[in-house]
This record gives structure tokens, sequence and C-alpha cells, in this order.
């Protein structure tokens, strides 16, 4: 059974995990505890209940705004005029050996759903991420990312009217 949890750094296996991407392992390794602690960014970890502290993949996510002028009209209407906040889907990664299974998709889906949750509690108007490239562009585009005006491989996610 795989499960999400909240990336402890004293438990989870962080030096074993290899995306391919040397700055998404780098971050996991040497970043993401010292962001939580420094209130920058969470960073959660997918893992098998049988074997937890394996890392499968992770996500980090931070506090973020958005310009309206990275937003299409459509999505502009009923906003105020200034930035608006947002949530950053700042990493996503899947290690090597479990890319291709979905996990990416499920760690996505995790993201959203937190996020939805936080909706409630702070205003949170959309998920923000950066891709990376173009590949990683193209698997959020699937989920309904949107690109912003301003750049390409930066898309975002409505999370709907409350």
């Amino acid at each position: 059974m795989l499960i999400v949890q909240r990336l402890d750094g004293a438990f989870h296996d962080r030096e074993a995990f290899d995306c391919g991407e040397p700055s998404l392992n780098q971050y996991l390794r040497a970043l993401a505890t010292q962001h939580r602690r420094a209130g920058v960014a969470t960073t959660h970890v997918l893992v098998d209940a049988t074997m937890p502290p394996r890392i499968l993949g992770y996500y980090s996510l931070a506090a973020a705004q958005m310009s309206l002028v990275g937003m299409s009209a459509a999505d502009q209407r009923r906003l105020p005029r200034y930035p608006v906040p947002v949530a950053r889907l700042a990493r996503l990664a899947v290690t090597l050996q479990e890319q291709g299974h979905g996990l990416g998709e499920a760690l996505l889906q995790d993201a959203v759903k937190r996020c939805l949750a936080l909706r409630s509690e702070l205003g949170i108007h959309a998920l923000l991420v950066d891709a990376l490239h173009e590949r990683a562009a193209a698997f959020y585009r699937q989920y309904g990312f949107r690109e912003t005006a301003e750049h390409a491989l930066t898309l975002y996610l409505p999370l709907g009217r409350g």
C-alpha cells in the first residue's frame, strides 16, 4: 500500500533517491529539511507502507502569488486587480525505478487534494508550477494545467470557485 507522508529527514532515506534529474535529487538530499524548518516549503514523500524509509517519489509545496497578467481572461474574472495567492508545486519527482507506473500522477493528485483542503482555511486560488522542461510541462498540461502568458514552462491549475 502506497502512502504519502511529510518528509522526516531522520527517518526517510534521502540519499538513495535518484530520479535522474540532479537538481531534484540534490534538493531532496540537502535542502528539503532546511526549507521546512525555515518555513519556506514542505516536502511530502510517497512510500510503500511495507518499506517506509524508501522514498518512491516526492513533491514540495510553497506559498506564492500570481499576477493576473499571467492568467487567461476567463480566469481573471471576479478576481481582485492585484496578485492572487496560489500554492507553488515547487518540485515533483519519482525515482527512476518507478517512473512510468503512475506515481507522478498519484503525487500530483495528493498535492491538489492538499491545496483544496487548505483553500477553505487560507486563500489559494490556483496551483502554480515551473516545469523544468517541455516534457515536464506536457505532463502537467494533460491534467488541466494552463500556460501563463508570461512563460510557456510556467503553468497553473485553477482550484475552482468556492
